[in-house]
């Protein structure tokens, strides 16, 4: 830094050039009107300030409001339910993800999907009942699917055929593939099945054969069909190779009871038929209460106690304790749904329900005419 060329003496005999400045204040007023203005200073600085602060509160409040649900829009969700049912749940836009589940899931638990096919549901549509062997082999479970009215019966299995997707249900896959199931024309009560020479049915083991046999009685059966005549393409009779040769196979009339069967928590639940027989209506639905056989489950639960068992003129009474603990839970409604069908199967035209200090369950009334199902399982279409 350069060193400046103004001496000491030069600088005081500039000063004394300087016109003089003289104030007649005394020091104390010197000192009362700075002492002033410094205040009035401070003051403008905490107004502006604290204007600061109010206007900060101000937009932080009407930030809050903004995002507050009551001034939010709503967004829809939809549910598919039933026959195309439609739900409309709102769901607020703030809404943390686990929330709306959880308000999704307490509608579905709402709305139950049911296990039976109603004279009331068919409307303008027939059904086609298939009888579909679980994946291990160890039961046949009829499963329902809607066709439209007015085709001819081979045509409306055909086209029900095309929509069966047993892997997805949780149900073995393909054993209806390429064979053709049609009843006779010249026969009432008789069905035709063909099966073509390379299919599974015809080399696998004698469980495979037990599980073949099965579905076509109970494919039958459902179909109102008597007895079936078996073709090998257009060879009479089939060689299975634990069985042997087999031409017919008489439909019997059964009495079984309805269990619950679910192959794991992603698949359908569906109610599944007893292998066994029962002598009465009553010893069903005690089994249906107690059974432990894989793969099934008891689908009366242990809270839920029956009275009294009265048969009526073509129908039969139900009646539940009034210490049974009866809900709009989904496994009571199919409870009254496996009692349906099984009251199907002893031949009752219709259940009435009383007790248990319900009035309704569902879609069912207590103290009323229930009538007994058309099918069981309906299941939807691709």
């Amino acid at each position: 830094m350069k060193q400046s060329r103004w001496s000491e003496q030069c600088l005081q005999h500039v000063l004394q050039q300087m016109p003089l400045i003289q104030d007649r204040r005394s020091k104390e007023e010197i000192y009362s009107q700075v002492s002033s203005a410094r205040k009035r200073e401070r003051r403008k600085v905490w107004i502006i300030s604290s204007m600061a602060s109010i206007a900060a509160a101000f937009l932080f409040v009407i930030i809050s409001l903004s995002n507050m649900p009551a001034l939010q829009p709503k967004r829809e969700h939809v549910i598919k339910k039933k026959n195309e049912a439609i739900a409309i749940i709102p769901l607020r836009a703030q809404d943390h993800s686990q929330e709306s589940q959880a308000i999704i899931q307490a509608d579905q638990r709402d709305v139950v999907q049911s296990r039976l096919v109603t004279k009331e549901e068919l409307h303008d549509q027939d059904v086609v009942v298939f009888g579909i062997p679980d994946v291990n082999g160890q039961t046949v479970i009829p499963v329902s699917v809607f066709v439209a009215k007015g085709e001819q019966l081979s045509q409306q299995i055909e086209n029900a055929q095309s929509q069966v997707m047993g892997e997805e249900w949780g149900l073995s896959d393909n054993l209806f593939d390429r064979i053709t199931i049609s009843p006779s024309h010249n026969q009432k009560g008789l069905w035709v099945v063909r099966v073509p020479k390379a299919h599974s049915a015809l080399s696998g083991g004698s469980a495979s054969e037990v599980m073949f046999l099965s579905s076509i009685e109970e494919t039958v059966r459902w179909m109102g069909g008597t007895s079936v005549q078996f073709f090998t393409e257009n060879q009479k009779g089939i060689d299975l190779p634990n069985t042997g040769h087999v031409e017919w196979l008489k439909i019997p009339q059964k009495k079984r009871a309805y269990y619950f069967y679910q192959l794991d928590r992603s698949h359908p639940l569906f109610l599944a038929p007893s292998p066994k027989e029962f002598s009465t209506f009553q010893a069903a639905l005690e089994h249906m209460k107690t059974a432990s056989d894989d793969p099934f489950r008891p689908s009366i639960p242990k809270q839920v106690n029956i009275a009294m068992v009265q048969p009526q003129q073509g129908g039969v009474v139900v009646q539940f304790t009034s210490d049974s603990r009866l809900d709009e839970s989904p496994a009571i409604q199919w409870m009254l749904e496996a009692i349906l069908l099984t009251a199907k199967e002893f031949g009752f035209q219709f259940v009435t329900f009383t007790g248990g200090n319900v009035s309704r369950i569902g879609p069912y009334a207590f103290d009323e005419k229930i009538a007994v199902p058309v099918a069981p399982n309906p299941m939807p279409i691709k």
